[in-house]
C-alpha cells in the first residue's frame, strides 16, 4: 500500500472488535456485509466475547503479532481509547471507530475525543460516532447500514465524503434512483484525526473518480476545501459540496449593514465559487450534479438548445425552464429545418425547435439517428435535450437512443419521464435523467463562467502606497470610527467621497456639481452607528432651514444622551441608484469585500449580493465590476473596479478593520461612485488579524 489512506479503502486484512451474538449488533453487522458484498480479504474476530464467532479468531491485537490493515471498532466510547492505543502498538493501518459518546457529547466527550487523537497519533483513524466506508472497487462494505443491504447499479466514477453518515446513504441512495452509484464512500463523523477535505483530498487523485461529492455540515478548514476544488480543476474532474447547518462563523463584530448579513451560507458560496466548487442546493440537486457531472460537458453562459419529444406540452415546458436559466431554444436554421422536414417522421407534430415526434415516434424509430446527427451537425446548438415517457414495451430503443446521445459532439442529455423500474441501470453515464426537474437542477453546474474581460494593468490605481497612508490615518484604539473620520481615510485612499461641513460653519452648506439644490443633515456620534433608525438623519433639506435643522437633531442628540455629537452637512446628489460595500474580516473565511444594494435595502437577506475574497486578482476584482453593470445600467466598470481594488488592498493592509461599511455608495449619472455614508469598527482582537 503506496498511501496511509489505501488500508481504510483497499484493506486485505480486516479485524473486528466488538463482535457479539446479539441480533443487530453493529460488529456483527459488518461482519455480514462484508460477506454478502462479496469481500475476498481475510476477515478476523478480534478479542471476541463469542467463544466461536464462526471465522478466525485474534485473542490479543498487540501480542498475536497480526498486521491488519483495518480494524473496525465497535465498543463503548469507555474502551475505545485503549483499544485505538493498542492498534497503533500492533501497526495497524488504519481504524474504524463507530463508537460514539465523544465530543457530540458535550464537555466531557470533549475530553475523551482528545485523549482517542493523542492514541490513534499519526495512524489513519475514521470517525468517531461515524458509519464507516464502502469501497466498491475492493468489495468492501465496512458499515453497518441498511443502504448495504440494497441492490445498486454498476459503480459509476463517483465518491462520496459526508459529516453525516446517515445523511451520506441518503444522497447515495438518490444516486442509485438515477441509475448511477459511488464507488468509495466515507462517513468521517466528528473528524477526531482524519478530516473530511483530508478522505476527499484521498479519493480526488484515485484515477477511477471523476466526481467528488461532499456533505458538509461544519467548515473546519476552509482553505482545504478551496485546495481540493482548484486541485480538481487541474485534473479535469469536478466536486460538488452540499451544506447544512452553520459553521462556527458569527464571532465577528455586527455593528455594520455589511456584518448583520454576511452569514456563513454567502461566505461558503463565494469560496465554492472561487474554488470552482459546484455548490448543491437539497439532496436532489446534489445528485443530479453528481450524475450530469460525469461527463466532462462544458455548456456556454448563454447555451442554445435543441428541444426533441414526444409531447408538445412537454417541449413547452422544457424551453419556459430553458429560458429561466437563461438559455434558449431558437428556431433551426433554415438548412437545418429543411434537413429534418426530409426526413421520414411518421406522425410528427411539429418539425421546428421544440420538435414534436407526436404519440407514435416509435413508428420512426429508424430516422431518430439521422434526426440527431442532423441536429449535432449544427453548428449554431450548444445542446440537445430529448425528452420520453414511459417505455414499458420498447426500454431497449430507449437505451439505444441514449447511447447514441451520448456519442454525439453536442452535449445531448435524455430525459426518460416515468421509467420502468430498474431501467436506467447500464444507461451511458450522465445522459439519462428522469425528470425535467433533475436536468435543470443540473444544467448550470455545466455551464462555464464567462471569461474575465481584460484588465490594462496600466490603467489601475497604484493602490499598495494609497492603502498604507490610509492606513496610518486609522485611530490605534479599538471602537467605532465615525463619518467624519472615517470618510476622510476613504478620500486620502482615493475612494470619491461627497464633500461635507460641520454643521456650526454650514450656513449654505456645501457645494458640488451635481448638488440637487437640497441638503443632506446628520448627526455623527460613536454612540449611533445607525442613525437613521434614530431620527438623526434629515433629507431635501433647504439652505435656508440648514441651522434650525442642525439645531433640533443636536437637541435630539443631546435628548438620547449621545456623546460628542456633531452635526454633518452634505449636498443631496442625483444618482441613478445606490449600492453599498462592506468589509467583513470573518474568523473562518478570512476577510471579504461584500457589494449589494444601498440606502434602507442594505439589509435585505433576499436581495443579491456579490462576495470578494480577499487577497483577490484585478481579473477577479474587475468580473465583480462586470455583473454588477449587467444588474445596473450605465454603471461604469473601470471607475467601479478601481474602488473595489483600493478597499480590497486598505483591506489587507490595515487588519485592524474589523468591519468597514460604506452606505450608501450612489451610482452618479456618469456612471461612476460616489460615497455619501461610512462607519468603520476597528478591533485589536487577534482573531481578526488575517494576513
Amino acid at each position: 500500500m503506496s498511501q496511509p489512506l489505501d488500508a481504510l479503502f483497499f484493506p486485505r486484512r480486516i479485524g473486528v472488535i466488538g463482535l457479539s451474538s446479539r441480533l443487530g449488533s453493529w460488529g456483527r453487522r459488518v461482519v455480514e456485509l462484508l460477506q454478502a458484498g462479496g469481500y475476498g480479504g481475510e476477515v478476523y474476530a478480534v478479542e471476541p466475547r463469542d467463544a466461536d464467532p464462526g471465522f478466525p479468531v485474534i485473542d490479543d491485537l498487540v501480542a498475536e503479532g497480526h498486521r491488519l490493515d483495518l480494524l473496525v471498532v465497535a465498543v463503548p466510547a469507555a474502551v475505545a481509547v485503549d483499544v485505538v492505543a493498542r492498534a497503533r502498538r500492533a501497526g495497524v493501518g488504519a481504524v474504524v471507530l463507530f463508537s460514539s459518546g465523544f465530543a457530540e457529547q458535550g464537555a466531557a466527550g470533549h475530553g475523551r475525543q482528545q485523549q482517542l487523537r493523542a492514541a490513534a497519533g499519526d495512524m489513519p483513524l475514521l470517525g468517531p460516532n461515524c458509519l464507516g466506508v464502502v469501497s466498491r472497487p475492493a468489495s468492501a462494505q465496512v458499515t453497518a447500514s441498511p443502504y448495504a443491504e440494497r441492490s445498486a447499479p454498476a459503480p459509476g466514477p463517483l465518491a462520496v465524503v459526508t459529516q453525516s453518515g446517515a445523511m451520506g446513504f441518503v444522497l447515495a441512495d438518490q444516486l442509485n434512483r438515477r441509475g448511477t452509484a459511488f464507488s468509495y464512500y466515507a462517513s468521517v463523523g466528528n473528524e477526531a484525526c482524519l478530516q473530511l477535505t483530508e478522505v476527499g483530498s484521498y479519493l480526488l487523485e484515485r484515477p477511477d473518480v471523476q466526481v467528488l461529492g461532499l456533505y458538509v455540515e461544519q467548515v473546519r478548514d476552509p482553505e482545504a476545501l478551496a485546495r481540493i476544488g482548484r486541485r480538481a480543476a487541474e485534473l479535469g474532474k469536478r466536486v460538488v459540496v452540499i451544506k447544512a447547518g452553520t459553521s462556527e462563523a458569527g464571532s465577528r463584530a455586527t455593528l455594520s449593514h455589511t456584518a448583520a448579513v454576511a452569514g456563513d451560507p454567502l461566505l461558503f458560496g463565494a469560496l465554492c465559487r472561487d474554488a470552482g466548487i459546484t455548490l448543491a442546493e437539497d439532496d436532489e440537486s446534489f445528485a443530479d450534479l453528481m450524475t450530469a457531472l460525469q461527463r466532462p460537458v462544458s455548456l456556454p453562459p448563454e447555451p442554445r438548445f435543441a428541444v426533441l419529444t414526444v409531447s408538445g406540452g412537454a417541449g413547452a415546458v422544457i424551453a419556459d425552464r430553458l429560458a429561466a436559466l437563461g438559455a434558449a431554444v431558437p428556431a433551426l436554421e433554415p438548412e437545418t429545418r429543411a434537413a429534418v422536414a426530409a426526413l421520414d417522421l411518421t406522425g410528427a407534430a411539429a418539425l421546428d425547435n421544440p420538435i414534436d415526434l407526436g404519440g407514435q415516434f416509435y413508428r420512426s424509430a429508424d430516422a431518430f439517428g439521422e434526426l440527431l446527427a442532423t441536429l449535432d451537425a449544427d453548428p449554431s446548438l450548444d445542446g440537445i435535450v430529448c425528452y420520453f415517457t414511459f417505455g414499458d414495451h420498447f426500454p431497449e430503443l430507449y437505451r439505444q437512443l441514449a447511447g447514441t446521445l451520448a456519442g454525439l459532439v453536442t452535449p445531448s442529455w435524455l430525459i426518460w419521464a416515468a421509467p420502468p423500474d430498474g431501467a436506467l441501470a447500464g444507461t451511458p453515464a450522465g445522459v439519462v435523467h428522469y425528470s425535467i426537474a433533475g436536468l435543470m437542477r443540473a444544467l448550470p453546474g455545466l455551464v462555464r463562467a464567462p471569461d474575465p474581460e481584460p484588465v490594462d494593468e496600466g490603467s489601475l490605481p497604484d493602490a499598495k502606497p494609497a492603502a498604507a497612508r490610509a492606513a496610518s490615518r486609522l485611530p490605534r484604539e479599538p471602537g467605532v470610527v465615525t463619518e467624519i473620520h472615517a470618510g476622510r481615510i476613504l478620500s486620502e485612499l482615493g475612494v470619491p467621497y461627497v464633500r461635507s461641513v460641520d454643521g456650526a460653519s454650514a450656513a449654505n452648506g456645501p457645494e458640488h456639481p451635481e448638488a440637487q439644490g437640497v441638503f443632506v443633515v446628520k448627526v455623527d456620534s460613536p454612540d449611533a452607528p445607525h442613525r437613521a433608525r434614530l431620527g438623526l438623519v434629515r433629507l431635501a433639506v433647504p439652505a435656508a432651514d440648514i441651522p434650525k435643522v442642525v439645531d433640533a437633531l443636536l437637541e435630539r442628540a443631546e435628548d438620547l444622551g449621545l456623546c460628542d455629537a456633531r452635526a454633518v452637512v452634505q449636498p443631496q446628489l442625483a444618482h441613478t441608484g445606490e449600492l453599498s460595500i462592506g468589509a467583513v474580516r470573518d474568523p473562518q473565511y478570512g476577510p471579504s469585500l461584500v457589494i449589494g444594494p444601498g440606502g434602507a435595502r442594505a439589509e435585505d437577506t433576499r436581495a443579491t449580493r456579490h462576495v470578494l475574497r480577499l487577497p483577490a486578482a484585478p481579473e477577479t476584482v474587475r468580473r465583480v465590476a462586470t455583473e454588477l453593470a449587467a444588474e445596473h445600467a450605465g454603471l461604469a466598470v473601470a471607475a467601479w473596479t478601481d474602488v473595489l481594488l483600493l478597499l480590497a488592498e486598505f483591506l489587507m493592509q490595515a487588519p485592524s478593520v474589523a468591519e468597514l461599511d460604506i452606505n450608501p455608495l450612489l451610482i452618479r449619472p456618469d456612471g461612476s461612485p460616489m460615497a455619501v455614508d461610512s462607519l468603520m469598527v476597528l478591533t485589536a482582537d487577534p482573531a481578526h488579524d488575517h494576513p
